[in-house]
């Protein structure tokens, strides 16, 4: 759809974006997806490190095992992990191995690029990027989400036309120079894509270009985990007039009620949003706590129920600025908050890599409410996760 006769000056020039332009050669394009992951299957089948021994590293370990694979070990660089174990597998620094002809898979969000880099003179070197594992091992979609990763990646083959109508409903160049890496990371199973496009990961949420002080001041934030993102916040526009952070997950929530419940003006509530009231079996799978950082007495395993709010029958006062990172919710909890959008037009800050239809769909459903809203779309990772659309 072409929703300005301007977009028409952008589809005009699509051969400056290589990899929208992609798109278009769809069975091309899936014909390479099946030999790459046809090779690098094989590769995964002779048991390989993983580069990254946190949370990404534990997730690509739990799924090696269920099929049988062999993890050889954990390489990090931080040296005060060596000898060190987890899940069971022992930890060691790249340095004292020899990883000449070996597989490595890259397990990091934000320094994928730089460990590729970091490995790319071993001699004889297999360097697997996150996005082939998870491609090659049909493993699970980014953000732990219900869908298949190759689903995720494949989607914009099987439907191009409308992750093209996304692509024209950007309004600044620089978020069409993101969604074309963005396309790219999917299609191509790259990494490297990020590195032109990619912003700092402080700004996640609040880049300037579409944030000011006076949006951020009344700030409601949707997965509020422990309360970073408010900190994060309150460190780039300083203290907040008032928020509203909803935390369904208990320990993350306890965390976050230890620390700002002697605010007045920050209320917290152990809530998910919802387009209506709704319950839901609590998933520890999606927990914020995957690796066990935090010290809660209360486990992140712990059987128990989510509680689904709509934010129009919660929050009563004028909203600025309004984050929804929530595991795919993100468009019931935007229904949910219709009045709010309606009255108040704040800045919306919507993760968008918890399902494979998020770019499009979720625009759908913000300029279904209201149709002023321009867009834009930031990336902060090496991976496809911590991905931000904006409506400004």
């Amino acid at each position: 759809m072409v929703r300005h006769p301007a977009k028409l000056e952008v589809l005009a020039r699509l051969d400056q974006y290589p990899n929208i332009e992609r798109m278009l050669e769809t069975a091309a394009g899936l014909a390479q997806l099946a030999a790459h992951k046809h090779k690098v299957r094989g590769w995964l089948a002779e048991g390989f490190y993983i580069f990254g021994a946190f949370k990404i590293g534990l997730r690509v370990v739990r799924h090696a095992r269920a099929l049988g694979l062999q993890v050889r070990g954990f390489l990090d660089n931080d040296r005060a992990r060596t000898g060190a174990e987890l899940e069971g597998v022992p930890i060691d620094h790249p340095s004292a191995l020899p990883l000449e002809n070996a597989v490595v898979v890259v397990a990091s969000g934000r320094h994928g690029n730089a460990i590729a880099s970091q490995l790319r003179d071993v001699p004889g070197i297999r360097v697997v990027n996150l996005h082939e594992c998870l491609y090659a091992l049909d493993g699970a979609g980014p953000g732990l989400g219900c869908e298949l990763f190759s689903a995720f990646v494949e989607a914009p083959l099987r439907d191009p036309w409308r992750f093209i109508s996304a692509f024209l409903r950007l309004d600044d160049e620089p978020s069409r120079k993101v969604f074309d890496g963005l396309i790219g990371m999917r299609v191509g199973l790259s990494i490297q894509c990020a590195e032109p496009v990619k912003s700092p990961w402080h700004d996640e949420y609040f880049d300037r270009a579409f944030v000011q002080p006076e949006h951020a001041a009344r700030f409601v934030d949707a997965g509020a985990a422990a309360g970073d993102t408010l900190h994060r916040l309150e460190e780039h526009f300083g203290p907040v007039q008032q928020a509203w952070l909803f935390e369904p997950e208990l320990p993350a929530y306890y965390e976050a009620l230890r620390d700002v419940a002697d605010r007045p003006n920050v209320w917290l509530f152990n809530m998910g949003l919802d387009e209506v009231p709704s319950r839901a079996l609590y998933q520890p799978a999606l927990s914020y706590d995957i690796a066990g950082e935090m010290s809660s007495a209360v486990p992140a395993s712990i059987t128990s129920f989510i509680q689904g709010v709509p934010l129009d029958g919660v929050v009563p006062g004028e909203v600025g600025l309004f984050k929804l990172d929530i595991e795919g919710m993100e468009a019931p909890a935007l229904r949910g908050a219709r009045a709010i959008i309606q009255r108040d037009k704040p800045v919306l800050a919507v993760c968008a890599y918890h399902r494979s239809d998020d770019y499009w769909q979720l625009m759908d459903e913000v300029q279904a409410i209201r149709g002023d809203y321009k867009v834009g779309i930031r990336l902060y990772a090496d991976i496809l996760e911590d991905i931000t659309l904006y409506f400004y």
